[in-house]
């Protein structure tokens, strides 16, 4: 079942199947957010986030595992858009992320 790592919000699953590690980065009008699918161990993603970023991670929020899902977007703007999902729900895939706003780590 799923176990728990201090470093990380969330669950982390051991029974899905592993995706590499590969830093995408999600925008909205207020938030950048940073993700690879798949539970990533935590020192790999924040190692390959700052690669990304060209250095620390300074004033971004903790790393956490959650499950998502994505759905075409209706209005044009983006191609997909990311939502929140249930583990092993249809279409969710488990996923590693960091956004650019501390006050998202609210539990």
């Amino acid at each position: 079942m799923a176990q728990s790592n201090p470093a990380v919000l969330g669950p982390v699953e051991s029974s899905v199947r592993p995706h590499a590690l590969a830093v995408e980065c999600l925008y909205t009008d207020d938030t950048r957010t940073l993700m690879s699918k798949g539970h990533q161990d935590p020192a790999a993603f924040i190692a390959a986030c700052e690669e990304w970023n060209g250095g620390p991670m300074t004033g971004w929020g903790k790393v956490r595992h959650v499950w998502l899902r994505n759905t075409p977007d209706s209005t044009g703007d983006y191609a997909f858009r990311v939502w929140p999902a249930e583990p092993n729900s249809r279409g969710a895939y488990p996923a590693t992320e960091m956004v650019d706003d501390p006050s998202y780590d609210h539990d």
